[in-house]
């Protein structure tokens, strides 16, 4: 399993000079499995993948993809409009999120590309698209690969992923809000004993104090998370806009100094596990 980071940031895009290190595009993840590619969220992170798998279909390579969407708020869907496969005849497009009882996943990516804030609609992309709204469960892809979907608390609803295969695990937990700062049993499951577990580390301790009901983590959240689960090791995830370079390697080195096995998420890093 090899994991690329193409966006990390929460909320907004950051293009600044004090964020460049760790990167300013915001959360898409790219899980290649024995050749099966697994993107997870759409943020501005997406256009930079769109490239390369265009260039892919272009060659001739597999023209399949698989996007796993945590939630609908906009820093995990806004890079779906410049993400060029959706543009090519040849790329088929299954997206994957969670069941809502008001609107159809198709719908709410629909209503970001209406003219309103679009030149182009949903329905005049020539890429071939299925929208699947699932629930909490387990799925199983060919080739033995697992997918273990499960909802936590985030203004709403949104849903960690886990992806198995052969006895390795990536967990992707983003847009976690441990509630009272009680760690969400729940998320300590869907991460038991993971290979990888990438969580929610928006804000600190003191931000977090008056940012109650916004859906999100602190670092020794997620610190405390991969403890109580006995993931193997840690990436921090998904900062907060005003997260400078300077102050997120503080947070590496103070998170390492309670769980070793810490690191920041940094666009353009590959993990293979």
């Amino acid at each position: 399993m090899q994991v690329k980071f193409w966006g990390v940031r929460g909320s907004i895009p950051t293009p600044e000079y004090t964020k460049m290190k760790v990167g300013g595009n915001t959360a898409c993840v790219e899980v290649i499995v024995e050749g099966i590619r697994i993107i997870l969220d759409m943020g501005t992170g997406i256009r930079g993948l769109g490239k390369k798998i265009s260039q892919e279909i272009k060659d001739g390579k597999n023209q399949d993809i698989l996007i796993l969407l945590t939630h609908m708020h906009w820093d995990h869907i806004q890079g779906f409009p410049f993400f060029n496969p959706i543009y090519l005849k040849e790329s088929r497009i299954r997206i994957w999120g969670p069941h809502k009882a008001n609107r159809t996943l198709e719908a709410i990516l629909a209503e970001q590309m209406e003219y309103d804030y679009f030149p182009i609609k949903l329905q005049h992309l020539p890429a071939y698209f299925e929208f699947h709204e699932i629930e909490e469960g387990i799925y199983n892809l060919s080739g033995g690969i697992k997918i273990e979907a499960q909802p936590h608390v985030h203004p709403g609803i949104a849903y960690g992923y886990r992806i198995e295969y052969k006895n390795k695990s990536v967990v992707y937990c983003t847009d976690i809000e441990h509630f009272n700062n009680i760690i969400d049993r729940q998320v300590v499951h869907l991460s038991r004993e993971a290979d990888l577990l990438i969580h929610d580390a928006q804000y600190t301790e003191k931000e977090i104090g008056y940012r109650i009901g916004w859906g999100h983590s602190t670092w020794k959240q997620a610190i405390a998370t991969a403890k109580e689960a006995a993931a193997k090791q840690l990436l921090l995830f998904h900062y907060d806009p005003e997260r400078t370079d300077e102050d997120a390697f503080q947070i590496e080195r103070e998170a390492r100094l309670q769980f070793s096995n810490t690191n920041l998420s940094k666009e353009g890093d590959v993990i293979t596990i």
